[in-house]
């Protein structure tokens, strides 16, 4: 019997033994698989970190801007290579320095109130001049970044890019912009005292020719009185131009805003342009839309002279045919009339690329059309700023050979409503 038990017993301890053994190797085993699997993992992180900082290096070294970092003292740590070029300095000698060390006089206040933003967590930009090593000074756009880790504030990240040309031409680009403006104000003075000295004698010479047309003259006498009397009105005209120009382009100009006959107004230009056309042989019609019957506000010698203008032209490229002119209602709300008035005649009519530069000063269709019909080319001009000037737009459109149609449109206030400011 005893027997019998110290074998069984035997048998257990093996089993049990065996057990423990195959325990222990799994134990062991799950061990090392997770002692590799946390070595892959540190790997990978060891790869990942030395990569970013790869990464980071050569986003430092390789910046065409100088890139640097400050310590809160404001002394250099780190300069790139684009930084040692700027400052003529090396890194080794930067870091001996501050950055108040490199800076014009006049721009250290700025700066270190910039920099103890910086300090403070907020982004700064700004612009600066520092001294380089080689005593030229170097104007920089910066950017100042806070460096934070684990929520401390250890230090200050920047970015400097060079402005000195930038800044250079900006300020020739202003320089030349005032001298423009300077010249262009000297020209409009001259223009306007130079008209206003003209017109002074012109106006005595066409009311002498006047005066010589109605006396005793002989048929030859009277021909040459009536031709200095043509010539006179339109040196006078042209006189006027100038001193309009003058006047629109120094901001001069002025605009009335009262009641106004539209209907009597447009029909007044007409009577006055119908002769004209008359003796050219051509037909002036005009058609006035019924729905503008509402009294309206505007300036009434403007419109009246940028009609004249118009029609006139007309009149001048047009060698037969017809020219209409239509007057019609383009929008209406509870306050404002929209106008649009255009001018369609069967003249010499204009090319796209003449149409382009039409309204420019100076400007006509071309060295034939000026050589051949006259003008200065500020007619279309002053049209366009005195539409422009009363809140409208002006436009032509044209075919060469088959006329061209000029329209713009005003917008006219209606007199029951306050008036406006001129």
């Amino acid at each position: 019997m005893v027997g019998i038990l110290g074998r069984r017993f035997g048998v257990v301890a093996a089993v049990s033994a065996s057990a423990t053994a195959h325990l222990t190797a799994a134990y062991l085993w799950s061990r090392q698989l997770r002692a590799a699997r946390q070595s892959r993992e540190l790997s990978r992180a060891e790869r990942t970190l030395a990569e970013t900082s790869e990464r980071y290096r050569s986003l430092f070294e390789y910046h065409p801007s100088a890139v640097f970092s400050l310590d809160l003292e404001g002394r250099f740590t780190a300069a790139n290579p684009a930084a040692e070029q700027v400052s003529g300095y090396t890194e080794d000698q930067l870091r001996e320095m501050s950055f108040t060390d490199i800076l014009e006089v006049e721009h250290l206040g700025p700066v270190a109130e910039a920099f103890e933003r910086i300090l403070g967590r907020e982004a700064q930009q700004l612009e600066t001049v520092i001294r380089t090593r080689g005593g030229a000074d170097v104007e920089l756009r910066v950017t100042g970044l806070p460096i934070v880790v684990d929520d401390q504030l250890l230090g200050v990240y920047g970015i400097a890019e060079i402005v000195t040309e930038r800044n250079r031409m900006q300020r020739e680009l202003h320089a030349t912009r005032l001298r423009a403006e300077e010249a262009s104000e000297a020209k409009s003075m001259f223009l306007a005292n130079v008209s206003h000295e003209i017109r002074t004698p012109l106006t005595a010479v066409i009311a002498a020719a006047e005066l010589l047309v109605d006396s005793d003259l002989d048929v030859e006498q009277v021909a040459l009185a009536d031709t200095m009397h043509r010539s006179g009105q339109r040196l006078l005209r042209l006189v006027n131009e100038i001193l309009d120009f003058s006047a629109i382009e120094a901001g001069k100009a002025t605009l009335y805003d009262v009641a106004l006959d539209l209907r009597a107004v447009v029909l007044d230009i007409v009577a006055l342009t119908r002769p004209a056309a008359e003796e050219r042989g051509l037909l002036l019609e005009a058609d006035i839309d019924p729905a503008l019957t509402r009294p309206l506000s505007g300036d009434p010698e403007r419109i009246a002279q940028v009609l004249t203008n118009l029609l006139s032209n007309a009149v001048k490229f047009t060698h037969e045919g017809t020219i209409h002119l239509r007057v019609e209602v383009a929008e209406r709300t509870p306050t404002v009339t929209k106008v649009m008035f255009r001018i369609e005649d069967t003249g010499i009519g204009l090319t796209e690329e003449q149409q382009g530069r039409l309204f420019e000063a100076f400007t006509q269709g071309d060295q034939t059309v000026s050589r051949r019909y006259g003008g200065t080319g500020l007619g279309l001009a002053i049209c366009k700023q005195l539409v422009t000037l009363m809140g409208g737009s002006i436009w032509v459109s044209a075919t060469p050979g088959a006329g061209s149609t000029f329209a713009f449109v005003l917008p006219l206030r209606h007199v029951d409503e306050d008036p406006a400011p001129d």
